[in-house]
């Protein structure tokens, strides 16, 4: 076992990351209740150096991300010479700053895609956003958004305050022309560690499953990403569908205002510095990394599962929200009774 693991770890050190989220700022000006950042007014000042190895890297995928991304004051350049760079730019955003001029600038710079997030109805959304008149900014950017030829994705982060509003607010946005969808399970970290009462339990997320389920067989061309793997133990047979297992960490990275190599940017666990060194070196230096790759940084239930290949555990930020440990159980794994 030992040698097929090492074996393993050697074909994964050469492989160049498909794709990488880079944190242009944590800064924002929603005060999201449920957000993964500090909301700090820092930014990523070397983003040249940054893009500039990642192109060396031969990354395919570039996803812009933050706090709000829009609030680089590069922010059109930044996009500008990832353009030349990449297969695809993506950008995540909370849609506020996204104006006609906006949308048409993206457009011309053939942005793949532009994910908006909008959590709910207005009252809801603004409630969780801690900024009020947000709901109306961010769907004017959607609207604008759809004018395009981008794709246009809708990101729903899933609360115990907007989960009974899921299947609405799916149909509103689907019937102005939104098709593609993601939703985001919350883990209480970052700024929303303070908010853990915001958590769904099992049963809410798995009426959310059901929904989507249902949705997919009625409409022609809706898609919809769970941004969080979901450990198989937790879905009953008919929802298996929605099992998968996180790429972050693996063919996925996240990369903050600093430079540093992040899993993803839920759980903040540092692999190493692009700056100082390539993907290769930190892969090599990184006990984390090797631990993660191989399937040691798992609870030891869910490695001798016989799925276990097939989540692998599920979220580790989940895991990291509440044991405070990346090698922690997900609170929705059944092998696991948490303390």
């Amino acid at each position: 076992m030992k040698q097929e693991q090492e074996k393993f770890l050697l074909q994964n050190l050469d492989v160049s990351p498909v794709n990488v989220q880079l944190e242009l700022t944590e800064a924002c000006n929603l005060k999201c209740r449920f957000c993964y950042n500090s909301q700090q007014p820092i930014l990523c000042s070397r983003y040249k150096n940054i893009i500039d190895r990642l192109e060396s890297e031969k990354v395919m995928e570039i996803v812009l991300t933050g706090g709000e991304p829009m609030l680089h004051p590069d922010f059109i350049k930044i996009v500008e010479l990832c353009s030349t760079k990449f297969i695809k730019v993506q950008i995540q955003t909370n849609g506020t700053h996204i104006t006609k001029e906006m949308a048409k600038t993206l457009e011309s710079f053939q942005v793949q895609s532009v994910n908006v997030s909008l959590h709910g109805f207005e009252e809801t959304n603004d409630y969780l956003t801690g900024v009020k008149g947000s709901y109306k900014k961010a769907l004017d950017g959607i609207k604008a958004m759809l004018s395009t030829n981008v794709m246009v994705v809708s990101n729903f982060v899933l609360t115990s305050k907007n989960i009974s509003e899921l299947p609405a607010h799916i149909d509103f946005l689907f019937n102005i022309g939104v098709k593609n969808f993601t939703l985001t399970r919350f883990s209480p970290t970052g700024v929303g560690s303070s908010s853990a009462f915001l958590n769904i339990s099992k049963d809410e997320l798995l009426l959310a499953l059901e929904y989507i389920n249902n949705k997919q067989k009625i409409e022609d061309g809706i898609s919809f990403l769970l941004a969080n793997s979901i450990p198989r133990c937790a879905l009953p047979i008919h929802l298996y569908n929605h099992c998968n297992y996180c790429h972050f960490g693996a063919s996925r990275f996240y990369i903050d205002v600093m430079g540093n190599v992040l899993v993803c940017g839920m759980s903040r666990v540092k692999l190493g510095n692009l700056l100082e060194d390539s993907f290769r070196s930190i892969k090599e230096k990184s006990q984390i990394y090797k631990d993660h790759i191989t399937g040691e940084s798992f609870p030891k239930e869910c490695k001798v599962c016989s799925d276990f290949h097939l989540c692998r555990g599920g979220c580790r930020a989940a895991a990291i929200s509440v044991s405070g440990s990346f090698s922690g159980p997900d609170p929705l794994s059944i092998h696991v009774n948490l303390k």
